[in-house]
């Protein structure tokens, strides 16, 4: 059990997974993004984001906040639009190590859609639909993994499994709720949405610790599979959102098969998930650790 308390400090560590995203519109030689940004996310308020965000070729014309403070409005003025615009993304340096930043631009009809994350800062947008798969691949993968919440929620899933039967049937009700929550594209607010991860670990924690004979376990599965789904910015191509879903699902599946083989472990580990889950979903209802999902 002991190589397992390290996942009691981890909610202590402010953000299990720091998020914003960004959608840009070019119109001839003017580009305006509007980056949205939970305001507790900016503790020197948004003069901690400049030169965070920078467009290769082309320069900041206006700035302007929206009242909320979550909205920041930039209008950029390129001399000649290049075909694939560079950008430099250095939010991570300006709010927290581990943040995720996915950018959703537009022009004439067309979209470009890219992850900065860890070492990611800058990237080129690729513009035509999905005429570049294996970017469009990678980046749904990234988003898959794209912070500790998520990769908690994945393992607990998985090392739900009780047999190989029920690691598939898992896998295809992660699928099929993911999937639905893309749909949906359903609003929420990143609070609630870690506070109800919380809850999802520590419900599947408790049944293998305390029931670990109960049935139709597959549901509390698509339960958590739908939070998966939010948060994730809509404009993605399908082939971002396929690798999306089957990343996690290849996921799942393989810590579902790996665990089943570790079986007298499951109550230690267990009972660890529980007590992460429960000082997580403390410290949200608090209010004590900025969060978001």
């Amino acid at each position: 059990m002991r190589a397992w308390l390290w996942l009691l400090a981890a909610p202590l560590f402010a953000h299990m997974v720091s998020l914003s995203s960004g959608q840009m519109d070019i119109n001839g030689t003017e580009a305006q993004l509007v980056l949205r940004v939970p305001a507790y996310e900016l503790a020197a308020g948004e003069q901690s984001l400049d030169n965070a965000y920078q467009i290769q070729g082309a320069t900041m014309a206006s700035r302007a906040c929206v009242p909320d403070g979550q909205e920041l409005v930039c209008t950029y003025k390129f001399t000649a639009v290049p075909a694939s615009p560079r950008i430099i993304c250095r939010l991570a340096q300006a709010l927290v190590a581990n943040h995720v930043h996915v950018l959703t631009a537009r022009r004439n009809g067309e979209i470009a859609r890219q992850v900065f994350s860890g070492a990611v800062f800058d990237a080129d947008l690729r513009f035509g639909g999905g005429q570049d798969p294996i970017p469009a691949a990678l980046d749904g993968v990234t988003q898959a993994f794209s912070g500790w919440a998520r990769l908690l929620l994945l393992f607990t899933i998985g090392f739900a499994a009780r047999r190989r039967r029920e690691a598939l049937a898992f896998a295809l009700a992660l699928a099929v709720s993911q999937a639905a929550s893309l749909f949906l594209a359903l609003p929420a607010s990143p609070r609630f949405v870690e506070a109800a991860a919380a809850i999802g670990v520590g419900y599947l924690a408790f049944e293998v610790l305390m029931l670990p004979q109960a049935g139709h376990r597959w549901l509390a599965v698509a339960g958590v599979g739908l939070l998966l789904g939010l948060g994730v910015p809509s404009g993605g191509s399908f082939i971002f959102y396929s690798a999306f879903v089957l990343s996690a699902v290849a996921t799942v599946t393989a810590i579902g098969l790996w665990s089943l083989a570790r079986r007298p472990a499951a109550r230690p580990v267990s009972a660890a998930l529980l007590l992460l889950a429960i000082l997580w979903f403390s410290l949200q209802v608090l209010g004590k650790v900025p969060s978001s999902f």
